[in-house]
């Protein structure tokens, strides 16, 4: 029986029924958004007493044999490799190469990569490259060099970028020879002199970069990668080794978005027609077709000559997949399989029994065609598109979630375009597939449509679009009446873990939803969950596999037992005295996903007793913990400081959580290091296997947004690790609170009436060597390792963020310097700094040079312990007022 859900007996829905249903609750409780909300996000409604579950059907919606459609064949987008340029046309190229923009995702293509005695095929976006230049409208070329590709290179962070030392390189000693040799010293005079000139010339004086390009001119553009390879070979101010990698570098050609000039019929002789017009109009030099490996993108677009919405149906993607490639039923099957890593479904706003797909065949699979990559999808998604942060499409974040302004400008914006969508806008359903080029008049032209058709749902407009809004409207609901209600119930976990559902449902109505690790945490909790035997596999909210259970003989049954028995194998049994949680699966069992029950108080939540997310995904969603959410949207109140000064603190006891930003805008940067919007190395992140729909992207910070974050941590960590006197019933030394304690204020630190601060202290006028060699400890240089005797550095999420920035091999030497150098520079404008040392951040024994303020003492005369300080300078002048006791 399923779990978090209970049974209930299901009443199936067409969309268009599903779409009328939804209006009439809207309609009949206008005071009572709850039953329309309900049956929109969970499917459940009341009839007659009885608690019902809707299960939408939209497979009463397949093509009709005798409807009117229309299909078209298309040539979208061109991957070629090459040694040479293949371009008849001028080429618009960066001058110096791109730092940053590099080819970063998949594109399902490899190249022969030789390391050692071993050679192995490697794809393209895990070889270190850049975007060098353009042709053409919407044209790019990228350069590759193999030589650079190691094992452990391509594990870390931003292993497809060239290095600062490699770029230079192949611009000093190869590409500006290279012009001078081709247009003459006269012509090529106002290249740059060198990588470093030109890196100094794009400095923004505001940051920033501004990177010049150059035209190169058409008829020198066949001689350039030749006379480049040439200049490197030939200088004498290059290692063998560097001229090696330098020279063995290959150009990838991006031709993208040309469906639209390339239409024509899907038949053999339009194609072939269709393709040389299409390589005249990109300006491809005819050498495509035998120099390289060379990959097109062809597509046929089935539309409805009525305008209305055609669907992909899941059932049959393995005959759309047979029919495009002609391959035998087994095969598509087989690529087909949910369990096949190299297939992906994509659902259509959440509705699981119509999706798009996008598969990697493999070689096996790639059928008579060669094809390295087919996708069908949707061109409804086209309205929403805004390539924005990492997104593809238009999209909502949870910071405007918990925002007072309801409903947002992002909600209020998709319910228009749906709206007039329902009159302007129908979809139709695409199909493509990359082929070797020498495929590319034969792919798509032998498939049967009469096929296809039957692989096709279709709807109006107006179902379609409606459908969307009343979703959309319902969660939006949600989010409002939460924000409305009291900050202490909206800030419990199952209302939050609502609200990251409700995010998470909006943007996947038109868009592939979420799927990495923080969105699988946030389905376990969201959707209804039932017993792992109960869950079809087409069923799974996410892939996953299923606990196997081993069948007992009827040789290992004991004399009396008649039936075969299925029993869990010795772990499972061990997981099931654990709370039998992994055989909890999520699903979406009633043809849409929908949310576990939710319970409707003043801050609507998910039913208690459910499962909700961990911390990680939390942070994730949130960008904070749930303790960090509770300090930002729970009002607190306010204690005297006298008060406070008799609480002993307990931040330094435990690990503490970095700083949040409290308001509604970024904080400014604190550093200027470095060149002006230089970015640190992008983190790590799935980027899933299309390059035309990647996942969402972790932020990828600027040097001095990244140093700025770090120091405000930095504030907030040094004064959470203060230490506390011997005895739990001692007050800390501190007087500030645990709110002032976790702020990034600085104010403290330049304040020498010490009894504003501190109960007790001890400080020391310091001389600039000892203030340095506090500060060595704080921020200690590249190479420095933690011990397990060491106390309160390991803990600060400050010193965490240091270690791996200064240790990274991505980041370079001067860089690691400059930031050091910034920090120590805003440093020495405090007034007192913690006497760090190695082992510990806050010393409180007694030290020669100190003095104990208040003057207190043991029974021997040596000094109470007390928190010790370094002032800044010999001048440094200190006032304290000692509390009365």
């Amino acid at each position: 029986m399923p779990v978090y859900h209970q049974g209930l007996r299901r009443v199936n829905h067409s969309l268009r029924q599903f779409v009328e249903h939804g209006t009439d609750l809207w309609e009949d409780h206008p005071n009572n958004p709850e039953p329309f909300v309900n049956f929109a996000l969970t499917g459940t409604f009341s009839q007659e007493g009885t608690t019902l579950q809707a299960f939408v059907d939209p497979i009463q919606n397949i093509v009709p044999p005798q409807y009117d459609l229309s299909i078209s064949r298309d040539y979208d987008s061109v991957l070629g490799i090459a040694s040479d340029l293949l371009v008849e046309d001028n080429i618009s190229v960066f001058t110096v190469p791109h730092p940053t923009y590099a080819l970063k995702s998949g594109v399902h293509i490899t190249y022969p990569v030789s390391f050692g005695d071993i050679e192995r095929d490697v794809d393209l976006h895990r070889i270190p490259n850049f975007e060098w230049g353009k042709f053409g409208p919407r044209h790019h070329l990228h350069i590759f060099f193999p030589g650079l590709w190691a094992p452990q290179r391509c594990k870390s962070r931003g292993s497809y970028e060239t290095h600062e030392r490699e770029r230079a390189i192949w611009y000093n000693h190869g590409l500006r020879p290279a012009m001078i040799a081709l247009l003459g010293e006269n012509l090529a005079q106002d290249w740059p002199a060198s990588y470093q000139t030109e890196e100094i010339r794009a400095r923004r004086a505001r940051g920033g970069y501004s990177w010049s390009t150059k035209i190169i001119p058409q008829d020198i553009v066949p001689f350039l990668a030749d006379r480049i390879r040439m200049q490197l070979r030939s200088t004498n101010d290059l290692a063998q080794e560097d001229k090696d990698w330098a020279t063995n570098f290959f150009v990838l050609h991006t031709i993208r978005g040309t469906k639209g000039m390339t239409w024509h019929l899907p038949l053999h002789q339009t194609a072939e027609v269709a393709f040389r017009q299409f390589l005249h109009d990109s300006r491809l030099s005819l050498e495509v077709l035998t120099a390289g490996d060379w990959y097109v993108d062809v597509g046929v677009e089935i539309s409805s000559n009525e305008g209305a919405c055609l669907q992909w149906l899941t059932a049959t993607h393995n005959v759309v997949v047979q029919q495009a490639l002609l391959i035998d039923d087994a095969t598509a099957a087989r690529i087909t399989d949910l369990g096949s890593s190299k297939y992906s479904r994509d659902y259509s706003s959440h509705l699981t029994a119509i999706s798009g797909f996008r598969i990697a065949p493999g070689v096996l699979g790639g059928g008579a065609f060669s094809a390295r990559y087919i996708q069908a999808y949707t061109t409804d998604k086209s309205i929403v598109y805004n390539n924005d942060d990492g997104h593809h499409a238009k999209f909502l974040t949870t910071r405007e979630a918990m925002a007072l302004e309801q409903p947002t400008p992002t909600i209020s914006g998709l319910h228009t375009i749906y709206d007039r969508a329902m009159t302007f806008n129908g979809s139709n359903a695409r199909l493509e597939v990359r082929v070797p080029f020498f495929w590319a008049t034969r792919a798509l032209t032998a498939f049967d449509p009469d096929i296809l058709r039957r692989c096709l749902c279709i709807f109006t407009r107006r179902e379609w679009w409606s459908f969307r809004i009343i979703r959309l409207q319902a969660a939006s609901s949600v989010i409002s009446w939460q924000v409305a209600g009291p900050p202490q119930l909206r800030v419990h976990d199952q209302a939050l873990t609502l609200t990251a559902a409700c995010v998470w449902l909006i943007n996947g109505l038109h868009a592939r939803p979420e799927d990495g690790p923080a969105a699988k945490k946030l389905m376990d909790a969201a959707l209804p969950l039932s017993e792992a035997d109960e869950v079809a596999r087409d069923d799974l909210a996410y892939r996953r596999s299923l606990p196997q259970r081993r069948v007992i003989s009827r040789s290992d049954r004991e004399e009396g037992d008649e039936d075969e028995e299925e029993v869990p194998d010795e772990e499972e049994e061990e997981e099931e005295e654990e709370g039998n949680a992994r055989h909890l699966i999520a699903h979406n069992a009633n043809g849409c996903v929908f949310f576990r029950r939710i319970k409707f108080t003043d801050a609507p939540r998910f039913r208690a007793g459910g499962p909700t997310m961990p911390n990680e995904a939390f942070r994730f969603w949130f960008r904070m913990t749930i303790e960090e959410i509770e300090a930002k949207y729970v009002k607190t109140g306010i204690v005297d400081k006298q008060v406070i000064a008799r609480i002993r603190s307990t931040l330094c006891k435990r690990p503490l959580p970095r700083v949040v930003n409290w308001s509604d805008e970024p904080l400014p940067d604190m550093f200027n290091i470095g060149a002006p919007g230089q970015k640190l190395p992008p983190p790590a992140y799935d980027d899933g296997s299309d390059i035309d729909d990647a996942g969402t992207p972790p932020p990828q910070l600027t040097v001095n947004a990244f140093a700025s974050e770090l120091f405000r941590n930095f504030v907030a960590n040094v004064k959470s690790k203060s230490p506390n006197p011997r005895g739990n019933t001692k007050a800390s030394y501190l007087k500030i609170n645990n709110v002032e304690r976790l702020s990034s204020d600085e104010a403290i630190f330049k304040n020498l009436a010490l009894s504003d601060t501190f109960r007790h202290v001890a400080y020391k006028h310091a001389t600039k060597d000892e203030w340095k060699r506090a500060f060595e400890w704080l921020f200690p240089k590249r190479g420095y390792e933690t011990s397990s005797a060491v106390q309160n550095y390991p803990a600060c999420p400050y010193f965490q963020q240091w270690l791996k920035f200064v240790n990274s091999d991505e980041n370079s030497e001067q860089l690691v310097n400059e930031t050091r150098m910034a920090i120590w520079t805003r440093l020495k404008t405090w007034s007192w700094i913690p006497d760090a040392r190695q082992d510990k951040m806050w010393p409180t024994g007694a030290a020669p040079g100190f003095h104990r303020l208040p003057a207190l003492s043991k029974p021997n005369g040596a000094p109470l312990p007390a928190p010790r300080i370094l002032l800044r300078g010999a001048k440094a002048r200190v006032s304290f007022v000692e509390d009365e006791e």
